[in-house]
Formats: C-alpha cells, structure tokens, sequence
C-alpha cells in the first residue's frame, strides 16, 4: 500500500511515462513444447479430478487427504509453499461452501522431466476447486513459474465474487494480475492484464492492492512500484528513482487507469526537467528551477534560461536518453546522471534548494574521463 500525500504531481508538458521494461508479449511466458506442457497440465488436471471422486463431502480435510497434501499452518501463504497446498478462497458462488485454490507442482503429480526448465514444464498449475453439490469439481486457473498472489474479491461482476490472481515476472518482479469469475463451478478468465487490448502497465519492482472504495462499490486496483520513464534510465536494483502509483477502476469488462501519481523527489524533477526540455517546453522547465541561482543573475527572465540551454545544454532538446550511473557518487554529485551518445559522454551534477518543492539551484556538466563508456 502505498502512502498518501507522496504522489501529487504530473510530468511537465503532459510528458507520458513509458516503461522500459519489456512488451507484454515479451514477458509472456511461452514453452519450448507447448504441445507436450499443455497435454502434462491436461493429465495433472485429470488425475486430480479422479482423486476428487474419491470424497462425497465438502470437507476439507477429506479434500487434502485424498490429494495427498497437508492443508497449511496458521499465518502460512500457500503460494509460497514449495509443494503442493490449498487455500481457502471464502465462498465465492454463495452455496455455503467454501472454494479452494490447489497449488499443484509438478514434483509431486507426474513429475517434471530430467533436465528440464521452467520453459520446458511450468513449476505449478493452479487448480480451482469447487463443491458443486454432489461432487468436487476441477477446473484450471492457470499454469506457471513465477511468483504469484491470489485473493478473492467482492463482486466485480453482479451476483458473483471473483478471483484476482497477480503473477510477478522477471528479475524487475513486474506484477501482471488477471481476473477470474465463477461460473458453473468452474474458473472462467474475464480480463487479463497482460493482453494486448488492456490498458494495465505493469511497473518495475510493483505491486497490485484491491481496496473497496466506497461501501457496495467494486474495489479499485491499485498498481504502485518504481517508475522506468524512456527518457531517464534507472539501472536494475538501483537505489536511485521515484516511485508511481496508478488507481484503476473495473469498468465491467476490465481495470482501465484512472489516475496516475508521482513521488516528488530529487530524481523525479530530474526526471521533470528533462522531459519539460524535450518537448521544448521552456516555461515548464523554468517552473522547476530557483531562476537567480541556477542562471547565476540577479535578473533572471524565461527568455534568458531558453537561451541559455539552446546554447549550454542543446542535448536536452535533442531525442537523448539520459542514464543514472550504476556506482552511487558521494556528495555534493549524488543525484548525478549521464549522456552515453555517439560523440556525447557527459556527467551531469544538479543540486537543489532545501525544502518540499526542491527547486534546481544549478546544473553542472563534465566531460566524462576517458571520453567512452
């Protein structure tokens, strides 16, 4: 969750954050055989199914005992635990029974061939299980390897309750989260995050939160981590950059962003400034610095900062990308960043006034030793 009153402000210019990060597509996790993944994960299934036949209660201590699994410890998340598990989602379809993810890995039904990856046979399948009356019922959530989160969510859809499953992918931990509605006793997939038509951005080292809104409202998705704008690049890991926080809303079909915020920090109104100077937006740029300090006059004037960077500091008004340096720089340069151009290798050290609006006093420029990278 994300703390309130630390995002407040926009990009200058009506700059737009891009992710540096790889394509939805990209991240999609694709098998090397799909063919023989997928008829594991239909087998696994089955197999599950057949053992379900073995309990004519909706029990669920009768449940873990035909699967062979123990039902986890007080305070344990089921998600993190390294065999198969179940957790209880609540009673999503209103029967008085409550639902139950299944975390099945591969090591204890069928077992994962010698050798292989995590791109050769997924390390888990989530199995939805679900009391239909009679009998229980199986039915595929998903099949992966990485990290993953899942709840249920009050009613997204009229008359249901929901799952929301978030997958974090990558070394950048990129939270793509999907949802799931009941249907027939069954898991049906309604949107997902990482489709080419949702609009959802997944952000480096982030985060998904549900929270209720309003009483009787659909909660709203809340996607909060560090932001990777195109135009200022942060190094994996770094300790350097500013975090973001995008609400989204259920619009009945999907999230759909609603509002985007920033955390105002010294590399933020790096950041700022360098976009405002891309689209040539001099006013914008000129809002974010302490004029007679950072153009050294007692007689500052928009006209005079336009000049001087036309002529000082033409780069910023260029298509540049602008690196921050992997080694953390000492103070008075360690809000330092860099321009690794063609013919360009410059550090740059800005300093800033004390106080919440941390204007830009000055901004020095140094070729960098050796002239490369």
């Amino acid at each position: 969750m994300m703390r309130a009153g630390l995002f407040d402000q926009e990009p200058a210019g009506g700059a737009k954050q891009t992710q540096a990060s790889p394509t939805k597509t990209q991240e999609q996790a694709t098998p090397s055989t799909p063919t023989d993944s997928a008829v594991q994960e239909e087998s696994d299934l089955a197999q599950v199914q057949a053992e379900l036949k073995a309990v004519h209660e909706p029990d669920v201590h009768a449940l873990a005992k035909a699967l062979g699994i123990d039902l986890p410890a007080t305070g344990a998340d089921p998600a993190d635990s390294p065999t198969s598990s179940l957790q209880d989602l609540g009673d999503l379809d209103g029967d008085g029974v409550s639902e139950f993810a299944l975390k099945l890995m591969p090591s204890v039904k069928g077992g994962a061939p010698e050798g292989g990856g995590a791109d050769e046979l997924p390390s888990w399948q989530l199995i939805l299980l679900a009391w239909d009356g009679a009998e229980w019922r199986a039915s595929r959530i998903k099949a992966g390897f990485e990290p993953y989160e899942v709840q249920a969510l009050s009613s997204l859809i009229p008359g249901s309750r929901q799952i929301a499953l978030v997958v974090y992918s990558g070394a950048q931990a990129i939270p793509y989260p999907a949802i799931y509605q009941i249907k027939d006793h069954t898991a049906a997939q309604v949107w997902d995050g990482r489709s080419d038509e949702s609009l959802y951005e997944g952000l480096v080292q982030g985060r998904i939160e549900f929270r209720n809104s309003n009483e009787g409202a659909t909660p709203v998705m809340i996607a909060s981590g560090r932001a990777d704008p195109g135009l200022l690049h942060f190094p994996i890991g770094s300790p350097r950059g500013f975090d973001v926080q995008t609400i989204y809303a259920w619009d009945g079909h999907g999230y759909t962003p609603k509002r985007t915020e920033y955390r105002a920090n010294e590399d933020y109104k790096i950041y700022l400034f360098i976009s405002a100077l891309h689209l040539h937006d001099f006013r914008s740029a000129y809002a974010l610095i302490d004029p007679p300090r950072f153009l050294k006059t007692g007689a500052p004037s928009l006209e005079l900062f336009r000049k001087q960077i036309q002529a000082s500091w033409p780069e910023f008004l260029d298509d540049k990308i602008f690196e921050i340096p992997e080694a953390i720089p000492t103070t008075p340069g360690k809000f330092a960043f860099e321009l690794n151009d063609e013919d360009k290798h410059y550090i740059y050290t800005p300093s800033f006034a004390a106080g919440s609006k941390l204007l830009i006093t000055g901004l020095e420029r140094h070729e960098r030793p050796g002239g490369g990278r």
